[in-house]
């Protein structure tokens, strides 16, 4: 196959589990980049053994993590994609084609990202499109951000792909609540650090919208047991940030100290692990 001037990046932090399957489907790019924060695992042993250019850099947040990674590649186009995402057939078939009518018309690209979750493809519940800029000119974008919500800033105005990447989020319940509890404390660092405040009541007011939200105003109850799972955790991830902040400012009940101390000790070891974009 025809190389095309199209280069992958990767972040990672013990991705053992996931990172095969990610590389499999990239094997049509000719220039993929691997960037390692520390992995104890056999990552970066898997991401040689697929040719992939592999970098050690220190982490700091996601956004400099990606952005490193981004200048170690060799050609302006960048596919920026996380280790637990995979290119579906239908969307290497469709960068391919857009690659054989160069040049191409923008400056980037918005990919449609669907997510598998407890055995099922959602769709519903805000999970599907969930559309992320994943293929862009590195001339013309780079990931901006605090500590979460990394999002590329593209000089232009991006176009959108029709077919999915892939994205197997989470192993299993205890890993989404891992997830959970180590983004909302990075959430309520950045938005202490912001000047903003929580209560109890708020948080409670907050977990119980996103839930509500997520369930019936973006039909969540289509995806059955799966949607039930994730509207559940949605109110208990929307109601663990803003708890998370209010404790940063303030002596919090017993009750509340009890329950969120179960996840102190993950959260310190979680804290760097790269993971997708937060979706509840």
């Amino acid at each position: 196959m025809t190389s095309i001037p199209l280069s992958c990046t990767i972040i990672t932090l013990n991705e053992e589990d996931n990172l095969s399957r990610t590389l499999q489907a990239i094997s049509f790019i000719e220039d993929i980049v691997v960037v390692d924060s520390g992995s104890t695992d056999d990552t970066v042993n898997i991401a040689k053994s697929f040719g992939a250019r592999v970098y050690h850099h220190e982490f700091q947040n996601y956004a400099d993590q990606k952005n490193f990674a981004i200048t170690k590649t060799k050609h302006d186009w960048v596919l920026a994609i996380d280790a637990d995402e995979v290119v579906s057939p239908k969307l290497k078939e469709e960068i391919l084609f857009l690659f054989s009518k160069l040049p191409l018309e923008t400056k980037g690209y918005l990919v449609p990202r669907l997510t598998y979750y407890l055995g099922k493809w959602i769709r519903f519940g805000g999970y599907y499109p969930n559309y992320q800029m994943r293929l862009f000119q590195k001339s013309e974008g780079q990931f901006s951000g605090g500590l979460v919500h990394e999002r590329v800033k593209l000089n232009g105005k991006p176009s959108k792909l029709k077919n999915p990447l892939f994205h197997y989020s989470y192993k299993n319940i205890s890993d989404h609540l891992k997830f959970i509890d180590r983004y909302s404390s990075l959430f309520a660092e950045e938005e202490f650090r912001k000047g903003k405040r929580s209560s109890v009541f708020w948080a409670f007011l907050k977990g119980c919208f996103k839930g509500f939200y997520m369930y019936w105003i973006r039909l969540g109850i289509l995806d059955g047991k799966q949607g039930f799972v994730l509207a559940l955790l949605g109110f208990y991830y929307n109601f663990l940030k803003y708890l998370k902040l209010y404790e940063k400012s303030n002596s919090v009940p017993s009750f509340f100290v009890m329950v969120d101390s179960i996840h102190d000790v993950e959260s310190k070891k979680s804290t760097k692990k790269d993971s997708d974009q937060i979706h509840v």
